[in-house]
């Protein structure tokens, strides 16, 4: 059972963390351990908030993507979720016993820390991701399967370490973010169904979510055009 107030402590926690390079699952984590709750049908619930934000503040770009017919950039996309999504249902244990060790979340924390700290070395050397980048892309998403590695800073991250240009790696990340966290979120729908949360509760939790997912990705879009992307490195490794 999830109180009101825990609903939205989780809530703030996920719309701030699912964005910015620092680990929502990590956070989230930490959060229901603090908080002595354990819900996944919640989690799950909130992710279909934070990606939703995307969808809005992207929608343009979505829709450019058929009505201008960019199939290559459509198929670097599905690429790019293949790896996640294979390792996603193999590991699916292993993922599952990690978030309930704190040791391992920090160690992952400080590890992604020092990658995303390294990223202030990357130089803007092509436009759009070749298909080989677009693997690598979706590769590097794997490490964030477990708690303490962010996705979208993994995707973003790797986009900088190979030279894409800031707001090409920007999009990329973000547009890949929907169908990854679309598909999880369906996978585990049924763990909604078991949701033993009051009706205002839940409203208010996903309207939180998504007003502070949209805040925190425009926020991060401005972060990172002026280069200030590794200090989220100092943060992960301080946090880990």
């Amino acid at each position: 059972m999830v109180s009101f107030v825990q609903a939205l402590i989780l809530s703030f926690v996920q719309g701030i963390t699912e964005w910015f390079p620092i680990s929502s699952s990590g956070h989230l984590a930490i959060a229901e351990e603090l908080l002595d709750v354990q819900n996944f049908g919640f989690v799950v619930y909130l992710h279909f908030a934070s990606v939703l934000g995307v969808v809005i503040l992207f929608w343009k770009d979505i829709i450019n993507l058929f009505v201008e017919k960019k199939v290559k950039y459509i198929l670097k996309i599905f690429l790019a979720t293949i790896p996640v999504a294979i390792a996603g249902i193999l590991l699916k244990e292993h993922v599952i016993n990690a978030f309930g060790n704190l040791f391992f979340i920090g160690i992952f924390f400080f590890i992604f820390g020092v990658f995303v700290y390294y990223t202030k070395n990357a130089r803007e050397t092509k436009g759009k991701p070749s298909f080989l980048d677009s693997f690598f892309i979706g590769v590097s998403q794997l490490f964030a399967l477990f708690p303490g590695v962010s996705r979208s800073g993994m995707a973003m991250g790797s986009g900088l370490a190979l030279g894409l240009k800031k707001e090409e790696a920007i999009k990329f990340s973000f547009l890949l973010a929907i169908p990854i966290i679309f598909g999880a979120s369906l996978l585990e729908s049924s763990e909604i169904t078991n949701l033993n949360i009051g009706f205002a509760a839940l409203l208010t939790s996903f309207t939180i979510t998504l007003l502070t997912s949209l805040l925190t990705i425009k926020f991060l879009i401005r972060i990172i055009k002026t280069n200030k992307f590794y200090y989220f490195g100092i943060y992960n490794m301080i946090f880990g």
